[in-house]
């Protein structure tokens, strides 16, 4: 087996695809962007989006131990981002009016499986075995009303507390930027294919 150290660039929609499956080691500090990094994020890139009609927008790198030819990943550098752009996509999703177009959304939070192929339906990223329960549940499945009816400080951990309040900013963030799902619907597109992570693995 190589051990080499590989980078390769991707876009969000191949990042958010079946090849990669990501599970946060337990030893990885808790889930910890706050308010102030995640609406830096937004603002950067929907800043970008409208001054920049041809351009991409490079989102940094993660690093993974991953086998080449397999889709599972352990994150060892990526876990904010990675989660923070899922929670985004579940804002977008739950924005959108149109029912097809919060399906695709979803596409990028859940695997949809595929028994030919032999790939199984689930989560694209598990977060550390405390919270992937919460986040499966109200993040990867869209249930953001029940989410965000919630007091942060019942919530079990300061990760899902974080989660919570993330999603306030970005679903707030969507409202206040977009008031037609055609605009939505672009800013959706810009991400997937224009925006991009270098994915760093070695096995």
């Amino acid at each position: 087996m190589s051990n080499k150290i590989k980078g390769n660039e991707y876009t969000l929609s191949k990042i958010f695809s079946s090849d990669f499956e990501y599970h946060i080691p337990g030893y990885q500090r808790p889930y910890a962007w706050t308010a102030v990094e995640t609406g830096i994020l937004f603002d950067d890139l929907y800043d970008f989006f409208q001054k920049e009609s041809v351009d991409d927008y490079f989102l940094g790198s993660i690093v993974l131990i991953k086998e080449e030819d397999k889709p599972y990943a352990e994150v060892i550098d990526g876990q904010q981002r990675l989660t923070t752009l899922s929670i985004l996509f579940s804002a977008m999703g739950n924005a959108f009016v149109t029912e097809k177009y919060k399906n695709l959304c979803k596409k990028y939070l859940q695997e949809e499986g595929n028994e030919l192929e032999e790939i199984p339906a689930q989560p694209r990223i598990f977060l550390r075995e405390w919270d992937q329960d919460f986040f499966n549940k109200y993040i990867q499945n869209v249930q953001l009303k029940d989410l965000m009816s919630k007091d942060p400080m019942t919530l079990k951990t300061e990760s899902q507390r974080h989660i919570l309040i993330n999603c306030k900013v970005l679903s707030d963030k969507i409202a206040d930027a977009f008031s037609e799902d055609e605009e939505l619907l672009k800013f959706c597109k810009f991400l997937l294919n224009r925006c991009f992570l270098v994915a760093v693995s070695t096995s």
